[in-house]
């Protein structure tokens, strides 16, 4: 299978993961804005065991935003990586931090009912004013 590098843009952490994307979105939430610096956050699910730390462990950072929910970052760029979700074993991975491109486009807009008053979605993608049901329309492991 693929593997797809990625990285923070300084370049201390460096990380690969198989092509193999559980699901893809974009969150408008207010936090998720917020920690990208963006109108949203695209994002894609992947199995925490997947996920390969190369280099950088000593750089990486933890937010607990919740007990669902922990952010990691690069404490010496800023750079956002993921947000752990623990009580379901999967990584929200910030596709943007990926080097190659993943098979997998983003499949949906969730949380738009919060989203950025002066964003506009320019996709016809299925849009959730909350969270959406992306992980339980998951694409089989691969």
């Amino acid at each position: 299978m693929k593997q797809l590098k990625g990285a923070c843009l300084c370049g201390a952490v460096e990380y690969t993961i198989p092509d193999a994307l559980r699901y893809a979105g974009y969150c408008h939430c207010s936090e998720c804005r917020r920690f990208s610096g963006s109108a949203s956050s695209a994002f894609g699910g992947i199995p925490k065991e997947r996920f390969r730390l190369l280099k950088g462990e000593h750089a990486i950072r933890h937010y607990a935003k919740s007990a669902a929910t922990v952010l990691a970052f690069c404490g010496t760029c800023g750079s956002s990586l993921y947000a752990d979700k623990p009580q379901r074993g999967m990584l929200h991975l910030r596709l943007g931090s990926l080097l190659d491109e993943p098979s997998l486009a983003p499949q949906a807009h969730a949380h738009v009912a919060s989203k950025a008053a002066w964003h506009e979605i320019g996709d016809d993608l299925p849009r959730f004013d909350g969270p959406s049901n992306l992980s339980q329309r998951a694409a089989p492991a691969g």
